[in-house]
């Protein structure tokens, strides 16, 4: 029998976990490190880090190692999937130089590879960012900011909801930069269901975080297809100060209670499809009568969600004398627009 097998055969599970938790313990960023400990892992082969990537361990506690276990696994199950990643097609100055504008382009790339390219591509973002070749300067740069987008985007694009605690994590990080941390929210919004509200809320209620941050977050809660994620916006929305942020809420109402987005989710969400519109359209309606300015968010957000009452609705705040000229003269400006959503519903 060969040597190297029996070695493997004899190894006791106690040897995997051991070598999985100096992996996950290497510091972020030492990729010298993580790669050294990575051979030592390896070498216990695809079947032995199965059960230890299962979406099941990535958990609050034991994500970090889950991922590294997946990632490792990945490496000796599917080798050409890690050389895509490891070396994604539109990140290679001579080739996206090529083009008209010259800017590397990854997200498509790494789309088509689907949701197994996750956890090799967080296994770059937590250890091995730095060991790709990039370009000198001001491209390298652009080419670093464009890698980074694309791991924290990709996850909600997929959707991964093992990436939840990742990206929770990025956007707590006051460390990490407002770009990113905007779109660690938008994808924690897609990907993380009810569990991603305790950390999109934190920020939003949090008045020290950067706006752009706060703003991202009340575009997330949008994603969350739940009551509790329109409850958090309605309470919020009234108080809130940040004319972006609030717009934001308004902008995150719209897809919250989107026609289309609700039809697609299918027959067995009908119901709750039906309370959702609803409750998006008619805090929509209030919010019109709040914030005048708005309209054309407002509006845009009510065409989304294409709920029939709620026309009537503007038309009457639109003829009501005891309200403002400026409401009156914002529900005007909404009803051809709404008009023209539901006849195309019909």
């Amino acid at each position: 029998m060969n040597v190297l097998l029996l070695a493997l055969l004899i190894q006791s599970p106690t040897d995997v976990d051991a070598a999985l938790d100096k992996l996950a313990a290497v510091r972020p960023g030492d990729g010298a490190a993580y790669v050294a400990a990575r051979e030592k892992v390896l070498a216990f082969g695809p079947e032995a880090l199965a059960p230890r990537g299962a979406p099941d361990r990535w958990t609050a506690g034991g994500w970090v190692r889950a991922m590294a276990a997946e990632a490792c696994r990945l490496r000796l199950a599917n080798p050409e999937l890690a050389a895509a990643v490891d070396h994604p097609e539109g990140l290679d100055p001579a080739r996206y130089r090529l083009f008209r504008h010259g800017e590397p382009t990854v997200m498509p790339a790494l789309a088509r590879l689907g949701a197994d390219a996750v956890a090799l591509l967080i296994e770059r973002w937590r250890w091995t960012f730095e060991l790709h070749s990039y370009s000198d300067g001001e491209a390298g740069e652009k080419e670093r900011e464009t890698l980074r987008n694309a791991i924290l985007s990709l996850p909600g694009r997929v959707p991964d909801a093992r990436t939840r605690h990742f990206l929770a994590e990025v956007l707590a990080s006051k460390e990490s930069r407002d770009a990113w941390r905007r779109d660690a929210a938008v994808s924690l919004g897609m990907t993380g269901g009810t569990a991603a509200l305790p950390p999109l809320t934190a920020i939003l209620d949090d008045g020290t975080q950067p706006a752009p941050v706060r703003e991202a977050c009340a575009r997330a809660l949008g994603r969350i297809a739940d009551a509790s994620a329109l409850d958090a916006i309605r309470t919020r929305l009234a108080g809130e100060k940040d004319a972006q942020v609030r717009r934001s809420f308004l902008h995150g109402l719209g897809i919250l209670g989107s026609a289309w987005g609700w039809s697609a989710r299918g027959k067995e969400t009908a119901g709750l499809a039906e309370s959702m519109r609803a409750g998006c359209a008619e805090t929509l309606v209030d919010a019109l009568k709040k914030f005048p300015a708005e309209s054309e968010t407002i509006g845009i957000a009510l065409s989304m969600t294409a709920w029939e009452p709620s026309l009537a609705a503007v038309e009457s705040i639109a003829a009501d004398s005891s309200a403002s000229p400026e409401v009156r003269a914002a529900a005007a400006q909404v009803v051809p627009a709404l008009k023209k959503s539901l006849s195309r519903k019909r």
